[in-house]
């Protein structure tokens, strides 16, 4: 896509519908038992049947917005973005496209100044490579160990990049993808990302955990909601200005979350993103978000999907 059509995303039922479609197929390579409950993310039907009030998830049955919400929600929404209080829909301008390696099951994808990394996970497949963020062209890649790879970060010159069951994160030296060291813990491995001080990681449930960025020391937890509802499958993250995104597996959705509070800020829904060659393919999901700190742009990709966007998020 040349940049002068550029399109503007807005997104509608259409896209939430297919969204509510897809948390219904089971993830290829999920073992963890855990069973699909009524979620912030299961509800979104509720609210789906009203175009001016997509992505607006509730908790479960009892909490369900009647017709007599609808009013409120439309003000803060629609009429009155700016004044909102409650989580806001966003907006995704699409200003260019970059091939990415149809073969790259994305699992982590992160800017470092002007140098592209991504995580690719599949047991034999897993790999931790370097891409050029102009061209989309493998630049290195090493396979990993006979695991399951997973969320990716950099931190001062070294690349973390987790393991989904396996339980160790392994941190490389950026330059030459040398091992230094490994790191143990006792949940699952979704998403990674360096906040500074702190890391910020998922394990596909509502739990969003802190860790100390340099020994990987479990510091804190705090659960993600949208108002009030437990948001589960939280799975790739970018850490920007103290916000941590974050896709929600097996749909188009990205959210905003506030880390010290869990609470849901924005709501983006990248429906519209998915290349046409892979609807067929249930595991060809939404999942990579990198923040270019630059030029205040953002580079949106998913597991085998055959083009990486670049966009604005506003």
């Amino acid at each position: 896509m040349n940049p002068a059509t550029s399109r503007r995303l807005l997104f509608g039922v259409g896209g939430l519908c297919l969204a509510l479609g897809l948390l219904l197929v089971a993830r290829t390579f999920w073992s963890s038992g855990s069973s699909l409950t009524t979620s912030a993310i299961d509800d979104m039907s509720a609210l789906a049947s009203d175009a001016e009030v997509i992505n607006e998830p509730v908790t479960d049955d009892a909490a369900l917005a009647t017709d007599d919400d609808f009013p409120a929600i439309e003000d803060s929404a629609i009429r009155d973005p700016d004044a909102r209080t409650e989580p806001r829909t966003g907006t995704i301008t699409v200003l260019d496209t970059i091939p990415h390696d149809t073969g790259a099951f994305t699992q982590g994808f992160e800017l470092d100044g002007d140098r592209l990394y991504e995580s690719t996970g599949l047991i034999g497949q897993s790999t931790l490579r370097e891409l050029d963020p102009e061209t989309g062209a493998v630049l290195r890649s090493i396979l990993v160990d006979d695991v399951f790879a997973e969320g990716l970060t950099i931190v001062d010159g070294e690349a973390i990049q987790l393991t989904w069951t396996e339980g160790i994160a392994y941190r490389y030296d950026v330059e030459t993808f040398e091992l230094l060291e490994t790191h143990t813990y006792d949940t699952q491995g979704w998403g990674l990302c360096d906040d500074g001080d702190v890391l910020r990681m998922s394990d596909g449930t509502p739990t969003l955990q802190t860790r100390d960025i340099d020994t990987f020391e479990l510091l804190e937890t705090v659960e993600v909601t949208f108002n009030g509802a437990l948001v589960e499958r939280i799975n790739e993250l970018e850490c920007v200005n103290g916000s941590v995104w974050a896709n929600i597996w097996q749909t188009p959705l990205i959210v905003e979350i506030d880390p010290e509070t869990g609470v849901v800020a924005t709501v983006l829904n990248g429906d519209d993103l998915r290349p046409e060659s892979t609807v067929d393919d249930s595991g060809a999901v939404l999942n990579g978000i990198a923040h270019d700190a630059a030029t205040d742009t953002w580079l949106l990709t998913g597991k085998r999907w055959p083009i990486v966007y670049r966009v604005t998020i506003e």
